[in-house]
């Protein structure tokens, strides 16, 4: 019998052996994957840091080439402002008669809009006696907007024209209105055409 217990025994502390190793194993395999784990992270905090810096640097480069390029805009900024400022001397005779123009083109549509507000007091009058006060207002609103804008558009029409008188193309009109080119041809032909 005491052999039969020295033998179960000695499997027991085998097998605690055994079990001693695998549990051995295992914790050098997880403290390894601690290890590589560590190591990942270091080398991502370098790759992260390398890419900082790298942007760093562009964003410097950009900023560098920006303001490069805004100073080139400034100077061909005053050296179109000088140029505009010769061309407006010696426009000044062509401006005298613009301005006359110019304000004969006001007063008639002082007067006009004077006129038109009388007609409008008057029709406003006839509107209250009836309950359509509302829709009056609406109408008068856009009508007088209308109006406006037609007023306008004709002072702009006037001065694209003698911008033309003065002998300036199309491209540079449009530039200096801040208009597109296809509307200022459109204006000059339309002028042409009422001309003739």
């Amino acid at each position: 019998m005491t052999a039969f217990l020295l033998a179960i025994s000695l499997l027991l502390n085998i097998v605690a052996l055994l079990a001693i190793i695998l549990l051995f194993l295992r914790q050098n395999k997880l403290m390894e994957t601690e290890k590589k784990q560590e190591r990942v992270l270091v080398e991502m905090e370098e790759v992260i840091s390398s890419y900082l810096i790298q942007m760093k640097e562009e964003n410097d480069d950009f900023i560098n080439k920006f303001s490069q390029i805004n100073a080139k805009n400034q100077i061909s900024v005053k050296e179109k402002s000088i140029q505009l400022n010769k061309e407006r001397k010696s426009d000044e005779h062509i401006a005298g008669a613009e301005e006359k123009s110019m304000r004969l083109a006001r007063a008639s549509v002082y007067q006009a809009s004077k006129a038109y507000k009388n007609n409008l007091r008057a029709l406003e009058e006839e509107l209250n006696e009836t309950e359509g006060l509302k829709e009056a207002e609406s109408v008068m609103q856009s009508d007088s907007s209308q109006r406006a804008k037609a007023a306008i558009f004709s002072s702009l029409e006037d001065q694209v024209f003698m911008m033309k008188k003065q002998g300036m193309n199309v491209e540079d009109i449009a530039k200096k209105l801040g208009k597109g080119k296809t509307e200022i041809e459109l204006m000059l032909k339309f002028r042409q055409n009422q001309q003739e």
